[in-house]
């Protein structure tokens, strides 16, 4: 009777031991994925600022770039048009991998970033579609026949709110594009490093004859 007793109480110490065994190999491998996931988290949200954070450098010194070209001989002429349509492209890297703002769990900063994005390619875009219209209007006035003289003052006349437009939606590109300084910081202590922005800080526009590393307000004239 003693011995069956204290065998019972073996066994019983033996399955509680199993049991709390088990119990603590459980808990310390939910707690070691609880902090894995956690550390996932935070690398993604670190891959996904410096994604961001990247894209919008690169936009930033292609619009920088075009902003210069304007100032020096035709506004419109094809090298700012080309890098109006640079920009343009590395925006649509941005839509490509727009799920990936996800990772970012400020809410606030992940409206901020694609609100900044769709602002901004929207007058691009802009732009660009005034440009080749009007290119198209010039040569249709310019061509070996040309219009009638009622047609060509149609077109005199669209050429007008064309160019109207464009400098429009310049204005409204600039104003967006001073911004991208703001986001960026915010990426950067994501991202845990500083983004190689343009040598002109959004807001300071460059200007035709002004040495390299020279920055000026939009309200600046040159000298």
């Amino acid at each position: 009777m003693r011995q069956s007793i204290f065998d019972s109480v073996g066994n019983l110490d033996t399955l509680i031991a199993v049991v709390i065994g088990a119990v603590l190999a459980t808990s310390g491998a939910l707690f070691a994925e609880l902090i894995q996931e956690r550390l996932n988290r935070k690398r993604r949200q670190r891959d996904a600022a410096r994604f961001f954070g990247e894209i919008l450098s690169s936009i930033d010194r292609v619009l920088d770039f075009a902003f210069r070209s304007q100032s020096i001989g035709d506004q419109w002429g094809p090298v700012t048009m080309r890098l109006f349509k640079t920009a343009l492209r590395e925006a649509g890297v941005y839509e490509r991998n727009r799920e990936r703002l996800f990772d970012i769990k400020d809410m606030e900063l992940r409206t901020s970033i694609h609100s900044h994005f769709l602002v901004e390619t929207f007058p691009i875009e802009a732009v660009i579609e005034y440009c080749q219209e009007v290119d198209q209007l010039e040569q249709a006035l310019n061509d070996e026949i040309p219009p009638s003289p009622a047609r060509a003052e149609q077109m005199k006349a669209r050429l007008v709110e064309l160019r109207a437009a464009q400098n429009q939606a310049l204005t409204s590109l600039r104003s967006e594009h001073a911004k991208t300084g703001q986001i960026c910081a915010h990426l950067e202590k994501l991202a845990g490093v500083a983004f190689n922005q343009a040598e002109n800080r959004p807001g300071q526009i460059p200007q035709a004859g002004d040495p390299p590393g020279t920055a000026r307000s939009p309200s600046t004239p040159p000298a």
